[in-house]
């Protein structure tokens, strides 16, 4: 089983390095159109390969879900079935249900990997993993800010990022990867890379200004003042010490890099300040003023891909609370919703204490990315849902878990079930009924027609 872990999470790694900074390269080998596709199959197939791996290892554990979670998922499933098979697409339904209890299988995954291996390992492999994707990913963006200054031409927020269909994608890493990097202040063998994590923060916060990624920024504050209301003090010194020193040099580079030069060199400035919604506002007042139709089971999920009349032709709503109201229904998102605050106000309890100063980063990125679902699409983008899933199931194994485990029996049905999933959403890839519009969902070409 440790063998299996340490595979696993190895190439983990790789792939997400492969997914997200090697992508645009990548995604032609393998003749698909596009990245964000590209990612999606990495994502299916890593859960796949992984699943059907467990059946040549020996001792398999699986963690014990407590009562309430096993209720609330069985809830949730016969709930999204029937919605799914109420709406009007029932076979897109389906494939969202398939991928939802694709990343519950990957949860599962990730979380019996964590409970064979050291914490302390699996801490100095996520830092060293999210401190490889940095160096690499702003290695790139430097260059092509140089090319910029070289060529005396100005860039807009997409301009120095590549590898993803929309730079929100990055910036919905971003929300995550950032608080990863405050692991050296708190776990000692790290020490002596915080001020290596101080730059690499601060190149972050100029990626993120410059992106113009409002919701993320808001996302890590208040994340962060959710912190320093729970954690101990002398935490809520570390961690704020680096914090304000990596956002007051992300801003001074920002404005050197990113405003100064390219007004000297081209004449116009980077600097803009948006204060519209984006048509986000208008998106959940859509949702709002249409539960009244179908208030208790939504109009199934996935549904908000071929909804008629969206003052925005986005195939989700850019809130994940609005996208389980609108789709699931008011009886799902209640469950769903109070779960979720229970699982937040459980974690930031834990971390009271200094002997629990070590989960913070995770409790952080925890945080930043369910807060920054509220702006953006982390619940739906691949790498982002896998990011988030992997974070979580880390916390669930800072605790002491009951498990158990999983017999030949069971291994068998674990892999029937994650290859009728994943042989689900990939029979719909190029489907006729997509839109070629890419307003991503499940693939790039997200819309159905109506």
């Amino acid at each position: 089983m440790k063998y299996y872990a340490v595979g696993g999470l190895s190439v983990f790694f790789i792939l997400f390095l492969l997914g997200t900074v090697f992508s645009f390269n990548l995604s032609h080998w393998i003749s698909v159109d596009n990245t964000y596709d590209f990612k999606r199959i990495i994502f299916i197939c890593y859960t796949l390969i992984s699943a059907v791996c467990l059946f040549f290892v020996r001792r398999v554990y699986f963690i014990k879900l407590s009562r309430q979670t096993l209720w609330l998922l069985t809830l949730f499933l016969l709930l999204a079935l029937y919605s799914a098979y109420q709406s009007r697409y029932p076979f897109w339904g389906l494939i969202e249900i398939a991928n939802l209890l694709l990343l519950f299988s990957v949860f599962l995954i990730f979380a019996s990997s964590f409970i064979i291996l050291e914490k302390e390992t699996v801490i100095r492999w996520l830092y060293f993993g999210v401190l490889t994707f940095t160096i690499l990913t702003f290695a790139k963006y430097l260059l092509f800010l140089l090319f910029s200054y070289l060529d005396t031409k100005n860039f807009d927020i997409h301009g120095l990022i590549s590898g993803y269909v929309n730079v929100r994608f990055f910036n919905q890493l971003q929300a995550m990867v950032i608080p990863l990097l405050f692991l050296p202040c708190f776990f000692t063998n790290l020490t002596k890379f915080e001020r290596i994590s101080k730059v690499a923060i601060a190149l972050h916060w100029v990626a993120l200004l410059q992106t113009e990624a409002r919701g993320a920024m808001l996302s890590l504050i208040v994340g962060g003042g959710l912190i320093w209301l729970f954690a101990d003090a002398i935490s809520r010194r570390r961690l704020f010490s680096i914090f304000w020193q990596s956002l007051i040099m992300g801003i001074i580079i920002w404005l050197v890099l990113i405003v100064a030069i390219p007004a000297w060199l081209v004449g116009g400035g980077n600097l803009q300040i948006r204060t519209s919604s984006s048509g986000r506002l208008d998106l959940w007042l859509y949702v709002l003023s249409n539960m009244s139709n179908q208030g208790w089971l939504g109009f199934g999920p996935m549904s908000f891909a071929w909804a008629e009349g969206k003052p925005l032709p986005n195939a989700h709503p850019h809130n994940s609370v609005m996208q389980l109201l609108y789709e699931y229904g008011v009886i799902v998102c209640v469950f769903v919703t109070l779960w979720i605050l229970r699982l937040v106000y459980n974690q930031l309890s834990s971390i009271t204490s200094a002997a629990q100063a070590a989960k913070i980063p995770y409790v952080y990125a925890m945080l930043s990315g369910l807060l920054y679902s509220q702006f953006s699409g982390v619940a739906v983008m691949p790498f982002a849902q896998l990011l988030l899933v992997f974070v979580i199931a880390q916390l669930v194994s800072f605790t002491r878990q009951q498990n158990y485990v999983l017999k030949v029996r069971g291994k068998l049905i674990f892999i029937a079930f994650v290859t009728l999933a994943a042989g689900v959403i990939l029979h719909s890839y190029k489907h006729t009924d997509l839109q070629l519009t890419s307003f991503p969902r499940i693939w790039v070409n997200g819309l159905i027609g109506h």
